[in-house]
């Protein structure tokens, strides 16, 4: 269920209190600048709210309304008081890194979230989601109780460890600050206004996660109420319009211009000005892999989804072809490392606040007036530019063209292609696919996605399961239904997030690939094993084979399926999209099948 939706569910019902307190604010904001960045700060006057309540309405404000997490000791305190919100609802998850998968795949399509689990024991199981949304550009915010001034003093002097301490006095601060752009420990009340400001204004610029902590003495202590919303606004640096005619010279005098899009894209809410820019230009486009869908694909001169070194031969061709390549807000991957060391003089790439083109040094730029800047540059499109590299269709088989077919093999189950295949005819406008890191993920591009952000994965990153415990947060976070592709291996590190997703009653489809293999660590170890049908794969990857359908009604998804054939896949499929409820497909997978277009040698 979206949050943009009346919510029926009674677990909702039970969680929030019948009114929050209405507080007033006797003053504006003074906005100040720190770093290139805008926060504000309260007044001394401000009428007085705690701690607690304070996060929760910054949180509110920047559209944040869900908190997920799992409570824990030092952290109760806030979801007490979240609970007796009417802004900011609690989920819980089954696990610390599920809290954090989740609130990271709220980040990503509501543009900002929340977790809080409990100091130690907690915080070390969500590290590996942050982190992951450190490296993708996902502004999550951690908000962890800390231990208090009594605690540190006990244990240092008294060697009487505090609960979940590990020794030393600032093991998670250390820790977070690895793995945010943004970290800050509260040990007093009147801090906490301008450290929570900060850090907010910190994800929301930067679009990075922040670690905020609180000790836990000082939750229910009282500070200066919010004043007026956060600024984000980033301000040009004025290098912006001389970047433009450079960039626009080099592709006017290319033969095999290309423009390539990347996830800043989606993430700082530049899509309508970039597919504008695109349309203009009428250059052959592309995106990466972790950007699929930041436009529609649907906008004239989509050339197909460039993933790096197992792109389609044709896509790269264009792409490490071009002689002149647009990198708008692109994040470079392993798998990119062909590109960007055969290309580095032709790229000009803006990402991460700064802009390099070719060899020369990088300049500071804001992605949005850089584009603005691109936009009003005089330009005169080449027609022959796109028809010469016109997609024959966006289906999955039309954007494969050139790629040969994969034998189907005797083996009992069902190809890849066909699992592939099946979910991207029944692809609309009211789904969102979420792929996880397995062999599917080299060819989830050719996916037929509607609309712009109807596609998320974890391309740079790759942790494995992280799709499933990510569509908590999609289906939380938007009105589009979450459609998860999942391997077998992934899905056995986070299996239990069905938990949060049955509870919730979400609208999640699962479709697990269940072929008793960690399949893509195969492929990198040995291909040769996909190749032979009588060769055994290396030991500690083959899966333990769960009964997945069983598990999953165990949890309690009401519509559950294992299939093992082509046509009973693609029925369980339509079953599946035509009920309301959350929907699990284990859909058994030839051992020894891959995608098209993956070599096995």
């Amino acid at each position: 269920m979206s949050e943009d939706a009346p919510s029926n569910l009674s677990r909702r019902q039970l969680i929030k209190a019948s009114a929050a307190t209405s507080v007033a604010v006797r003053s504006a904001a003074v906005v100040g600048a720190t770093a290139g960045l805008v926060f504000a700060e309260s007044h001394a006057q401000a009428a007085m709210i705690s701690v607690e309540n304070y996060i929760l309405a910054r949180l509110s404000q920047c559209n944040a309304k869900t908190l997920f997490g799992i409570s824990g000791a030092t952290c109760s305190s806030l979801f007490d008081t979240a609970v007796k919100s009417n802004d900011v609802s609690v989920v819980v998850t089954s696990s610390d890194l599920a809290a954090g998968q989740a609130a990271d795949g709220y980040a990503r399509t509501r543009g900002l979230g929340a977790v809080a689990v409990t100091y130690g024991v907690g915080t070390m199981g969500l590290i590996a989601a942050i982190a992951g949304a450190y490296v993708e550009r996902s502004p999550v915010v951690v908000i962890n109780g800390g231990p208090s001034a009594l605690d540190l003093n006990v244990q240092n002097n008294l060697g009487s460890l505090f609960t979940h301490s590990i020794g030393h006095t600032q093991t998670d601060f250390v820790l977070f600050k690895e793995v945010t752009e943004y970290a800050v420990r509260v040990e007093k009340a009147s801090d906490a206004p301008a450290a929570v400001d900060k850090a907010l204004t910190v994800a929301k610029t930067k679009q990075r996660p922040v670690y905020i902590e609180i000790a836990r003495d000082v939750w229910g202590t009282p500070c200066p109420a919010p004043g007026a919303p956060l600024n984000f606004t980033i301000a040009p640096s004025g290098n912006e319009t001389e970047l433009a005619k450079t960039i626009v010279a080099n592709l006017r005098n290319a033969s095999k211009p290309v423009v390539l899009l990347g996830i800043e894209v989606q993430r700082y809410g530049l899509a309508d000005e970039v597919t504008a820019l695109v349309t203009k230009l009428a250059i052959p486009w592309s995106t990466t892999l972790l950007a699929k869908a930041v436009i529609a694909e649907q906008t004239p001169g989509f050339i197909g989804v460039y993933d790096g070194e197992e792109a389609a031969p044709r896509i790269a061709r264009l792409v490490e072809g071009a002689d002149a390549l647009l990198a708008l807000g692109c994040l470079w991957g392993r798998q990119y490392r062909r590109l960007v060391q055969n290309s580095k003089a032709k790229i000009a790439l803006a990402f991460n606040g700064a802009v390099k083109i070719g060899a020369n040094p990088a300049q500071p730029a804001s992605l949005a007036a850089l584009v603005a800047a691109l936009h009003g540059q005089p330009w005169t499109a080449n027609p022959a530019l796109i028809a010469q590299t016109k997609l024959r269709g966006l289906s999955f088989d039309d954007r494969r063209t050139g790629i040969a077919a994969r034998p189907a093999g005797n083996e009992p189950g069902v190809s890849y292609d066909d699992v592939l295949r099946g979910v991207s005819d029944v692809l609309n406008d009211r789904l969102t696919v979420l792929t996880d890191t397995s062999l599917s993920m080299y060819a989830v591009g050719d996916l037929n996605v509607s609309g712009r952000n109807s596609f998320l994965c974890n391309a740079v990153w790759q942790s494995i399961g992280y799709a499933v415990g990510a569509a908590l947060g999609v289906g939380i976070g938007q009105s589009r239904r979450p459609l998860v592709l999942c391997g077998d291996g992934g899905f056995q590190v986070t299996a239990q997030s069905l938990s949060a997703l049955a509870r919730e009653n979400l609208n999640a489809i699962i479709i697990i690939i269940d072929n008793g293999l960690q399949g893509i660590e195969q492929w990198l170890l040995d291909r040769t094993y996909f190749a032979d049908q009588s060769k055994q794969p290396a030991r500690y990857l083959k899966m333990s084979r769960w009964q997945y359908a069983d598990l999953a009604k165990a949890m309690g998804f009401g519509f559950v399926r294992a299939v093992d054939t082509a046509s009973a896949f693609h029925q369980a499929l339509a079953d599946g999209l035509a009920q309301a409820g959350p929907a699990f497909i284990a859909v058994t997978v030839k051992p020894h099948d891959l995608p098209s277009g993956l070599p096995t040698s």
